[in-house]
């Protein structure tokens, strides 16, 4: 049995009681879900039907809970609670090896901001599931197993926890990568792996060396950070940024995004270039700056330097681009390039700033990738140059495209425009120059975005086009909630950044010495 360690009883006020299962249910019910799907079979479309919505209400379940999970936490703050111990499961599961392992699932206002978008994004792949037609069940269970991978990343506080919720992502998007896709899908596969492999190879060197080192003789998250000095704390920094830069994507490591991003599956792709590079992103906010924040003080100027470089990178690389495909990558690489200059800055605002800026971006480039699959399905083309004078078949579509677009740019009254004036007004004052650069390279990612989809929408009607046909009640299914999350960060963001706030608090204390 598990033995309950002692801990503090947790109470995000004194008369509001979290249940201690609630976050591992967000986590293990779509794990339930996987166990389920695997014995049923898929051989009719009843079948079929039977799978697709059993991982749909396993999904939306998770989400449904991550959201009052969210809202109970917000009335929790507004009556002089915290969001740090709202709800904490830890207990001690393992004394075999020369420290104490804990099975500690935690969330605070980073995680549990970002749980609430990719919770919602998996419901809106799941709804895109009905487009699947082979290998139904093998896609659904493998979507279901990275859920599980992806929430439990978001909510470990131990390191080993950590590492295994890290590792398991790495099986199902490499299936998910090798079946379903493009003919050079094998290759984007196999570099997918080659990187994965590495990074979870530099993180279990960052873990190793955190246990070893502080002489505290657990692997807790949270309990670790002030024993690492000198060149042992500049190590780990190191070990662990490059692991999760590969999964952030950063410049020079985000060939293999873009890569796959061209060639997987629409909803794979969607799932890689939004939740996978969020993991990296957290990564880097939680360990990298919370584990190791004297090295990530004295080397910021790295940081930043490579926000500035991706930033320059993406907006050029992504106006090079022919495939739609591969330019929306390409301008994600920029976005986040963003996000690394807020992790940079190591100012609370900018911190807050990167964490929604994820946000809008995970709602973005989902809307465009999911999108994309749908022209690509109407019009056999990923082409721009086959593209031309659409809006007039599919206005709904091309509403939808200018929406993620807007969301992507930063436009006054939705998520990214929030997103990007507190990013740039923490990180400015900061580092002047680099964020001068950032903001004149984003002028160009948002000039490609608009042209892009000038060039799709409008301009003279192709023949070829003119029976596509507009959204169905299908696609309005999974864009409809991403339109409203946009639209809830972006107007009502006063009851978001609380939240938020209350997590991001702990980092920059760290930073700062305390």
């Amino acid at each position: 049995m598990l033995a309950q360690t002692p801990t503090t009883p947790t109470t995000a006020t004194s008369g509001l009681q979290f249940p201690n299962i609630l976050l591992a249910l967000i986590v293990f019910i779509s794990f339930i879900g996987f166990l389920v799907v695997m014995f049923l079979p898929d051989r009719t479309d009843e079948e079929r039907g039977r799978v697709r919505t059993i991982g749909l209400a396993a999904s939306g379940l998770q989400f449904f809970l991550a959201a009052i999970f969210g809202m109970l936490v917000q009335v929790g703050l507004a009556e002089g609670g915290g969001v740090s111990s709202a709800n904490e499961e830890n207990y001690n599961w393992t004394h075999s090896f020369s420290f104490t392992s804990t099975y500690h699932l935690a969330a605070d206002g980073i995680s549990l901001t970002l749980l609430v978008l990719c919770t919602l994004l998996f419901v809106c792949v799941f709804f895109h599931s009905w487009k699947v037609r082979e290998h139904v069940r093998l896609y659904i269970a493998l979507m279901l197993l990275l859920e599980t991978s992806v929430n439990g990343v978001l909510c470990s506080g131990d390191y080993v926890l950590f590492l295994v919720f890290w590792g398991m992502q790495i099986l199902p998007l490499y299936l998910m990568l090798r079946v379903f896709g493009g003919p050079a899908r094998a290759r984007a596969a196999s570099r997918y792996l080659v990187f994965a492999l590495t990074s979870l190879g530099l993180l279990t060197g960052a873990v190793i060396l955190v246990v070893a080192r502080t002489g505290q003789h657990t692997s807790d998250i949270t309990g670790n950070f002030h024993a690492l000095l000198g060149p042992v704390q500049a190590a780990g920094f190191w070990l662990s940024f490059a692991a999760f830069a590969i999964a952030f994507g950063v410049f020079p490591v985000h060939r293999w995004r873009i890569d796959a991003q061209s060639e997987a599956a629409p909803g794979v792709a969607a799932v890689i270039s939004s939740m996978v590079t969020t993991l990296g992103a957290y990564g880097m906010i939680r360990i990298g700056l919370g584990q190791f924040p004297g090295a990530a003080h004295q080397y910021s100027l790295v940081i930043v330097g490579l926000a500035v470089v991706g930033a320059v990178w993406g907006g050029l690389g992504a106006l090079a681009q022919d495939d739609v495909r591969r330019f929306i990558g390409y301008s994600s690489l920029a976005q986040l390039s963003l996000v690394l200059l807020g992790i940079g800055a190591h100012t609370s605002v900018a911190l807050e700033g990167a964490v929604l800026l994820l946000v809008a971006h995970g709602v973005a480039v989902t809307m465009l990738t999911l999108l994309s699959g749908s022209l690509e399905e109407r019009t056999r083309t990923r082409s721009l140059r086959g593209y031309g004078g659409l809006v007039a078949q599919v206005p709904r579509l091309a509403g939808f495209w200018m929406f993620a677009v807007f969301t992507a740019i930063g436009v006054p009254l939705l998520a990214g425009f929030v997103a990007e004036f507190m990013l740039f007004s923490g990180a400015f004052p900061a580092h002047r120059i680099a964020t001068a650069v950032v903001m004149a390279s984003l002028a160009v990612t948002t000039g490609g975005l608009v042209w892009t989809a000038h060039r799709i929408f409008f301009g003279p009607v192709r023949e070829t086009l003119s029976r596509v046909r507009d959204v169905s009640t299908l696609e309005l299914a999974y864009l409809l909630p991403l339109v409203a999350l946009v639209l809830l960060f972006g107007i009502r963001p006063g009851a978001v950044t609380p939240v938020l706030t209350n997590g991001v608090i702990q980092i920059t204390t760290r930073l700062a010495g305390g």
